[in-house]
């Protein structure tokens, strides 16, 4: 792939990511661990990540994948 070829795929990329909220119940052991990469907040022992992506699956993906870093 040519460097041109990989400029205009993370383009392409860019321009068709959206944001999605992400929610989930706050795990037993969790522990913040370094810079936060999304805009989120907890309440009442939910998390709310906002997560771009290009679909919700990804986006579900990248947020699990942070989490076991917090374990």
């Amino acid at each position: 792939m040519s460097t041109k070829d990989m400029v205009d795929a993370l383009i392409t990329r860019a321009k068709n990511l959206n944001e999605y909220t992400i929610t989930t119940d706050v795990p037993e052991n969790f522990r913040f661990n370094g810079v936060i990469p999304f805009d989120m907040s907890i309440t009442d022992g939910i998390i709310y990540a906002k997560v771009w992506a290009l679909e919700f699956d990804e986006a579900v993906k990248t947020f699990d994948q942070y989490l076991e870093t917090c374990r």
